[in-house]
């Protein structure tokens, strides 16, 4: 349950123990995040800036440079925000941010989403014309498979399973 203070982390009165340790937190993982953010930013860019050439037509090259976001390596960018959200989240228990809130929500929400570029990725592959290549589809694989990975972390922690004082029943 998120506490009635929305002031920005970081400017709160010194708090001293875990709840310093869950604010340090959120701001780390929101920073982890900006990192996302601008990686998302930058090919969406790249994404806009491509033309059709006559081997593929504008909208595949766009769904093949928008993938890259997905692949494992780079989904690996988003892991320790969620990791940082997680931690918080199980250190507060109930008495959370709606900054932690926030931050785990919109964390799984750009890793529900991945995953869902990552299905338009695979069929792209799967419909070009030729020999079908495995080694793409197999890699927009893996990259869901963290993404899902790190949205279910954040459903966890934004439930509070395992939190010590996580008594309550929130859906």
């Amino acid at each position: 349950m998120a506490s009635s203070d929305s002031t920005v982390p970081g400017t709160e009165a010194r708090l001293t123990g875990r709840a310093a340790l869950v604010q340090q937190l959120t701001v780390v993982g929101w920073l982890f995040l900006g990192g996302e953010f601008g990686f998302i930013l930058f090919q969406m860019e790249r994404v806009r800036s491509v033309d059709g050439t006559r081997f593929a037509t504008a909208w595949d090259q766009r769904i093949e440079v928008l993938s890259f976001v997905m692949l494992p390596p780079n989904m690996v960018a988003l892991v320790p925000a969620a990791v940082a959200g997680a931690g918080a989240a199980y250190l507060a228990g109930r008495n959370r941010s709606s900054w932690l809130d926030v931050l785990l929500r919109v964390t799984a929400g750009i890793a529900i989403a991945l995953v869902a570029v990552g299905i338009a990725s695979i069929a792209e592959v799967a419909t070009r014309s030729g020999d079908l290549d495995l080694d793409p589809i197999f890699l927009r694989l893996g990259g869901m498979s963290i993404a899902a990975g790190i949205a279910w972390l954040c459903r966890i922690a934004d439930l509070g399973i395992g939190a010590e004082d996580s008594t309550s029943n929130r859906t």
